[in-house]
C-alpha cells in the first residue's frame, strides 16, 4: 500500500510501508471501535427493552415483566380493559384542551390479574375503572362540579400490590406544574403493602389517598379515607339483623380464612368481638366452634380453598348460624363443599342454616343459578352486610327512601356508555364505589374552587376532604355518592398530638348506608337501614 498520496496522514509517516505492526494496530483500532458500538448499541436496546412505552412512563418489572409505573394515555394491560382504558384517554384529552383548570387524580391499583392469589379479577379491575370514568365524565361534564376538569392518570402498582414504590414517586413529582395531581383513589385490599404505600409514599408526599373499598379498621393514616363502612360497621349491621330477625343464638359456628393478611385478620377479630361470647364462638379443645381454611388470596403456597374438614365439624354439629370471616372469591367453593358432604343435609322443614358475612357488594359469581339451586338444595340462607345492593335498588320502586337517590342516574350512565356488560356487572359494587372514591375528591375541587382558590392542590383537597359535616342536610361538605349521601369523620378530632399517633386516626364515611342483604331469598329486615356513626333509634343522617 502506497501512502505516499494519503494527504491526511502527518509527513513523517507518509512515507512509510505499511508493515505487520500497522496492519494489527489498524485492526485492533477498528475491533475497539465496533465493540463499543456493539456494547452501546446492546446496553440502549436493553434499557429500551425494559420500558412498555416510549416516554418510558411504564417499566417491565419482574418475572411476570408487568407494565409498572404511571401514564395518562391507555396501555394496554389487558385487552379486557380496552374500551374503559380508551374511554378515560379520551376524557383526559378532552379536559387539557378544555381550557378549564385541570387536575389530576391517580387509580391507584392492580392493572394485570394472571395468578389466582391476583389482588383483584379482571373483572373488579375493569369494573372500577368504569365506575371511575363516569365519575371523571359527570364531573367534567357536570353543572354542579364548577370550572374545573380531572384528568385520571393509570397508577399500575402490580396485581400482589408490592410496585407501590414506584408509584408513589412519580405521583410525587406530579404534585406540581400542569394538570397538578391533588389526590389518589383506589387502593383495593386491606393489605400491608398498601398501608405501607400510604405511610412511606402517599402520606410523606401529603398526597390524600381516597380507597374506595377498603374496609380493615387497620388500614389507619391521617391521609387515608375510606368510601366504605369499617369492618365493625358492617359486622355491626348484621348484628342488628340478627337481633330483629330471631336468628337462632345457638348452634353457632365460624368458619375463617387463616391467612395472615389484615383484611381477613381483622374480621376473625371483630366477629369474635362482637359474636364471640354471647354466641358461643369458642376454640375450646372439646366443644369447639371454630375452624379455619386457606384463602384464595396469596401467595401460591399450599392448595387454597379447602372446606372439607370445616364443613364436616360444622355439619357436625348441626350448626344453624355460621360466621363466615373471608373472601368473596372463597364462598362459591364453600357452598360446594356443603353440597357434596352427607353430614349437611337437611330436611325442608328444618330452620335454614344461615351464613353471616361481610362484603363490598353481592358477589354475582355466587348469585348464579347454580349457586341459587345449591343454596335451597341444602336450606340455605346467606346473609350478608354490604356497601352497596345495586340489584335492589335497580328494582325499588319510586320513591324509597333506602335506595341512594344518585344511584338512578349512576345506573342509567352506567347502561349508556357500558350497556354491553353482564345485567349483573353492578353487583359486585366496585364500579359504584370506584365512582364515590372519585366523586369525593371531585367534590373537594370543587369546593377549593368556590372558596376562592384559584390553583387547587392536594393540601386544599385534603383539608376540604376533612371538613365535611352531616349536619344541616348535607348543606355543606357531603359526597353525592352512588352509594349513599357521606361525608368523612375524622376520630382524631379533640385527641392530643401524643394520642393522635397512637390511636385510630379514623376518617370512615358518617351516613353511609349498610343494607343486609339475603339470598337466596330476598327478605326485608325488620330493622331499619343501618347509617354508619348513626346510633340506633337515632335520625341524624339525611336521606342517603
Amino acid at each position: 500500500m502506497d501512502r505516499r498520496n494519503w494527504a491526511w496522514l502527518p509527513g513523517r509517516l507518509r512515507f512509510r510501508v505499511l508493515g505487520l505492526i500497522d496492519v494489527v494496530a489498524l485492526w485492533a483500532l477498528v475491533a475497539t471501535l465496533v465493540g463499543a458500538g456493539a456494547w452501546w448499541g446492546l446496553d440502549t436496546y436493553q434499557e429500551n427493552r425494559d420500558y412498555c412505552t416510549q416516554n418510558e412512563e411504564l417499566r417491565r418489572v419482574g418475572a411476570g415483566e408487568e407494565c409498572i409505573g404511571v401514564t395518562a394515555a391507555a396501555y394496554p394491560f389487558d385487552q379486557d380493559l380496552a374500551d374503559v382504558l380508551g374511554r378515560i384517554e379520551d376524557e383526559n384529552e378532552a379536559a387539557r384542551e378544555s381550557g378549564k383548570p385541570t387536575v389530576s387524580v391517580a387509580v391507584v391499583m392492580p392493572y394485570t390479574s394472571r395468578t389466582p392469589g391476583a389482588a383483584m379479577s379482571k373483572d373488579l379491575i375493569r369494573h372500577s375503572l368504569q365506575g371511575a370514568y363516569l365519575a371523571q365524565r359527570g364531573h367534567n361534564h357536570g353543572p354542579a362540579t364548577g370550572d374545573t376538569a380531572v384528568q385520571l392518570l393509570f397508577a399500575n402498582v402490580g396485581e400482589d400490590l408490592s410496585r407501590w414504590r414506584t408509584v408513589t414517586d412519580e405521583l410525587a413529582a406530579r404534585r406540581d406544574g400542569e394538570s397538578p395531581l391533588v389526590a389518589a383513589i383506589g387502593l383495593p385490599n386491606s393489605d400491608a403493602a398498601t398501608l405501607t404505600a400510604v405511610r412511606r409514599g402517599l402520606g410523606p408526599a401529603q398526597i390524600p389517598a381516597v380507597s374506595a373499598v377498603l374496609s380493615s379498621r387497620e388500614m389507619e393514616h391521617p391521609y387515608l379515607l375510606k368510601v366504605s363502612p369499617s369492618t365493625d360497621q358492617l359486622v355491626d349491621a348484621l348484628k342488628r339483623y340478627v337481633s330483629a330477625n330471631k336468628v337462632n343464638r345457638e348452634d353457632t359456628f365460624m368458619i375463617a380464612d387463616e391467612r395472615d393478611d389484615n383484611y381477613v385478620a381483622n374480621l376473625r377479630r371483630v366477629f369474635r368481638q362482637e359474636f364471640g361470647a354471647q354466641y358461643g364462638i369458642t376454640d375450646d379443645e372439646v366443644q369447639r366452634r371454630t375452624e379455619t381454611y386457606q384463602g384464595i388470596k396469596g401467595p401460591a403456597e399450599g392448595t387454597p380453598q379447602i372446606f372439607r374438614r370445616a364443613v364436616s365439624a360444622m355439619c357436625a354439629v348441626g350448626a344453624r348460624t355460621v360466621f363466615l370471616a373471608g373472601r368473596d372469591a372463597d364462598l362459591p367453593p364453600f357452598l360446594e363443599t356443603i353440597d357434596r358432604t352427607r353430614s349437611c343435609d337437611r330436611g325442608p322443614d328444618d330452620e335454614p342454616t344461615r351464613i353471616l358475612r361481610v362484603s363490598t357488594g353481592r358477589d354475582p359469581v355466587t348469585e348464579t343459578a347454580e349457586m341459587r339451586a345449591i343454596a335451597e338444595r341444602n336450606n340455605l340462607e346467606i346473609v350478608t352486610a354490604a356497601a352497596v345492593d345495586a340489584p335492589r335498588w335497580r328494582a325499588a320502586r319510586s320513591g324509597d327512601e333506602q335506595v341512594p337517590k344518585a344511584f338512578a342516574l349512576f345506573a342509567d350512565s352506567y347502561d349508556r356508555y357500558f350497556g354491553e356488560e353482564k345485567t349483573n356487572a353492578l353487583g359486585d359494587g366496585y364500579a359504584v364505589m370506584y365512582h364515590d372514591a372519585l366523586t369525593a375528591v371531585g367534590t373537594a375541587v370543587t369546593e377549593a374552587r368556590d372558596n376562592g382558590i384559584n390553583t387547587v392542590d392536594h393540601n386544599d383537597v385534603y383539608n376540604e376532604l376533612r371538613r365535611g359535616s352531616p349536619g344541616g342536610n348535607c348543606a355543606a361538605g357531603c359526597v353525592p355518592g352512588a352509594s349513599g349521601v357521606f361525608t368523612f369523620a375524622d376520630e382524631s378530632i379533640g385527641t392530643d398530638e401524643g394520642a393522635r399517633h397512637a390511636a385510630a386516626t379514623g376518617l370512615w364515611p358518617v351516613c353511609k348506608p349498610v343494607p343486609v342483604v339475603t339470598f337466596p331469598k330476598e327478605l326485608r329486615s325488620r330493622s331499619p337501614l343501618y347509617r354508619t356513626y348513626q346510633e340506633q333509634g337515632e335520625n341524624t343522617c339525611p336521606r342517603p
